[in-house]
């Protein structure tokens, strides 16, 4: 792999196993650049709520403490996801936030964390679902004011 001197990258999860193959290529690129890795899930709080398949909990379910485990689900993730980065020597920051998905990849995160590289995993939402609504990857590629690599569901990594 080729040395591009990246010192922040920064892979967004999201529970799918593609996220789990862009967190694994996260952590070739830092080792690779002696970067330094943050890992984050984002929940999106337009989508935590209501009665698509999209919802991470639906309308009559909700209570603190569902919300809550939702959270917690998502924290033990990144938890997993911090060992493996640190079990190959690297310094790693992970965390649970909510909001935007799109923008706090793009954005929010990018300034906050000096990212000079993003890794997403590539969604299998369907064509309708990409024109409708645009797939986050898709906004970050074209919003991110740094270089981004998208994983695919059936790359070999």
């Amino acid at each position: 792999m080729l040395d591009f001197n990246y010192l922040n990258i920064l892979v967004g999860i999201d529970g799918s196993k593609t996220a789990a193959k862009a967190v694994r290529q996260a952590i070739t690129i830092a080792e690779h650049n002696h970067a330094r890795l943050t890992i984050v899930a984002i929940i999106n709080d337009r989508e935590i709520l209501g009665v698509s398949k999209a919802a991470l909990i639906g309308f009559g379910n909700v209570n603190q403490s569902t919300i809550d485990e939702v959270k917690s689900r998502f924290q033990r993730l990144v938890h997993k996801y911090e060992l493996m980065a640190k079990d190959h020597g690297l310094d790693v920051n992970a965390f649970v936030t909510s909001g935007d998905p799109k923008n706090q990849l793009a954005h929010e995160l990018v300034d906050e964390a000096h990212v000079d590289a993003i890794v997403v995993g590539a969604t299998g939402a369907n064509f309708v679902d990409r024109m409708t609504m645009g797939s986050t990857a898709a906004f970050v590629i074209a919003q991110a004011p740094c270089d981004v690599f998208v994983v695919h569901r059936d790359s070999l990594v």
